[in-house]
């Protein structure tokens, strides 16, 4: 068994003893005290892409594990515990945003990450940033994308997650996940271009 299947493994059991009514109230709290400590890293990880700001970061990360909490006894094995908590944070994210009103902020380090990492096993995220050197333009083309788009292309390009995993986080087909990637990716092309000749139109 890979490393990365145990630890699947792991998790669901920690998950399950949590949402086990039988068990004592001791093992219950150690086993999801244990699924908050291994998970919290990734968790914040997630919501700070999202939202662009530890503090704000913080509050979707311990929402998220609030929504865990209550929703532990729902999870049916049918996809990772990872991947079905990623689906919860970026939710709660996506609440909070609603909420407070703001559009999100792509932290300047994962935007220089996203400029540099795979998609797919094929495409860069950095073909469509060629000659573009400043991050901060990328930073204000990533911030122009819809929601999804920007989600997306942090998912798979910062978080490297595949195209059926992103499937599963955000509840899409696959064949949908990849059709949105290539539009976003083109969307990006676009935004930069548009950027570079200092252009203001598109989408605000």
């Amino acid at each position: 068994m890979s490393e990365a299947s145990s630890g699947d493994v792991r998790l669901a059991n920690l998950l399950a003893v949590w949402g086990d009514v039988d068990a004592s109230r001791a093992a219950r709290e150690d086993a999801f005290a244990l699924l908050v400590a291994e998970m919290t890293p990734r968790v914040f990880a997630i919501c700070h892409r999202e939202l662009g700001n530890a503090a704000d970061a913080e509050e979707a990360t311990q929402d998220t594990f609030a929504k865990v909490a209550r929703a532990a006894t729902d999870f049916r094995g049918d996809a990772k515990v990872s991947t079905w908590m990623y689906r919860i944070a970026v939710n709660a994210c996506r609440d909070m945003q609603r909420r407070l009103g703001r559009r999100p902020q792509t932290p300047v380090a994962d935007i220089e990450q996203a400029a540099r990492r795979r998609v797919d096993g094929s495409d860069h995220v950095a073909d469509v940033a060629t000659g573009f050197e400043e991050t901060d333009r990328l930073a204000r083309a990533m911030a122009r994308l819809d929601d999804l788009s920007r989600t997306l292309l942090l998912l798979c390009a910062v978080e490297g997650m595949t195209y059926p995993e992103a499937s599963e986080v955000l509840d899409l087909p696959v064949g949908t996940i990849k059709s949105r990637i290539h539009r976003a990716r083109a969307r990006l092309a676009d935004l930069l271009s548009e950027d570079a000749a200092g252009d203001p139109g598109g989408d605000p």
